[in-house]
């Protein structure tokens, strides 16, 4: 077959292709009168995870999976949109990981806000000015991002999903990098790149600004300067790409929150986040842990925060492998309540995958 028919015959495959689209965001609106009519959650990251696993199960090639993924995650923010006009804050402004970890989870249908802080995601969640929120939970390199669990004290929001996002550093700058004498960016920044730039840079000012984005809109004004930042943020702020990939982790890996009013349905592989309130006495953590051994659950992630409300109190902010709705998620939870203060459950949402 020619060229000429060849594409032809592409041209009345996009055809039913987009009649098929159109077809399928038909039934979508009547999903959304429905969801509308019970007062149901737009966003069902349970539903969206098994639409995922269906359409890579059923690939038969030559598409990649990610291609897929990537056309489908669009067209599953076009669909939320059918549904509901949604808005999604983040950690801002425009170009921040959080940003991006939105961009990946929402697509580019919905409407973004950017805000200067992490408590103004949650209150604008709380507040329901926005649908939903994005902010940053966990680094492979930092640990626990203590800002954003200490938010869960504060404000009664959930973790209805989370992204898991790896974290590419990349050296921004409209000089030469010989001419560099100042680099912008955020503190865990420059941590998660220290061995890079104290292998290339004899003598340079580190500089700590509030955003990698902050840092790459300085840099790109400021002679003899350069910011580190995603580098999507160079196409955004006019600035050049002078290294990539400097992080000194490859496997330097966020964790993200997506912040809702409630929690998503099991799916059959979740994980659950918690806050326990406990009284300061010698064993209570043991005795908060032992529980999760005795029922096979598996800890992710324990740290303990201070409750802001007297000195010296903490609570245990703990996640762990399962739904809050599991049999022995259930009876674990019930023994850690009997050591507790108070156990406030935060999140069950399905478990991430990596998002490249």
């Amino acid at each position: 077959m020619g060229l000429e028919k060849l594409r032809g015959k592409i041209d009345i495959l996009d055809m039913k292709i987009v009649e098929l689209l159109n077809e399928r965001a038909t039934v979508v609106k009547e999903i959304g009168a429905i969801k509308k009519r019970t007062n149901a959650q737009v966003y069902a990251p349970d539903r969206e995870k098994q639409v995922y696993e269906r359409i890579t199960a059923n690939n038969k090639g030559p598409l990649s999976n990610k291609c897929l993924m990537e056309i489908y995650r669009e067209l599953m923010a076009g669909s939320l949109v059918l549904e509901k006009s949604t808005k999604v804050s983040y950690l801002g402004p425009e170009g921040t990981f959080s940003y991006f970890a939105a961009r990946n989870k929402f697509g580019a249908s919905v409407e973004y806000l950017p805000l200067n802080g992490i408590d103004a995601v949650f209150r604008e969640v709380t507040n329901e000015r926005t649908d939903y929120g994005v902010v940053p939970v966990e680094n492979t390199t930092e640990g626990g991002i203590r800002e954003t669990l200490s938010m869960f004290i504060e404000y009664d929001v959930k973790a209805c999903a989370e992204i898991i996002m790896p974290i590419r550093h990349n050296l921004l700058a409209n000089c030469k990098i010989d001419k560099v004498k100042k680099i912008y960016s955020k503190p865990q920044v420059f941590s998660q790149c220290k061995l890079w730039l104290a292998n290339n840079f004899e003598k340079v000012d580190l500089l700590d600004v509030g955003s990698t984005t902050e840092a790459a809109i300085i840099a790109a004004k400021e002679k003899d300067s350069a910011a580190i930042a995603h580098s999507e943020v160079a196409k955004i702020y006019g600035i050049n790409i002078l290294r990539h990939n400097i992080e000194d982790n490859p496997n330097n890996i966020t964790r993200f929150f997506v912040l809702s009013r409630e929690f998503s349905p099991p799916t059959g592989h979740d994980k659950t986040a918690v806050l326990c309130y406990v009284k300061n006495e010698v064993g209570t953590l043991y005795m908060i842990l032992e529980p999760f051994k005795k029922h096979k659950i598996n800890l992710t992630d324990i740290e303990p925060l201070p409750t802001r409300k007297k000195a010296w109190d903490y609570c245990f902010y703990i996640d762990f492998a399962g739904h809050a709705s599991d049999e022995n998620v259930k009876n674990a939870l019930e023994d850690v309540r009997k050591t507790c203060i108070d156990l406030n459950i935060i999140g069950s949402f399905p478990a991430g995958d990596a998002t490249g």
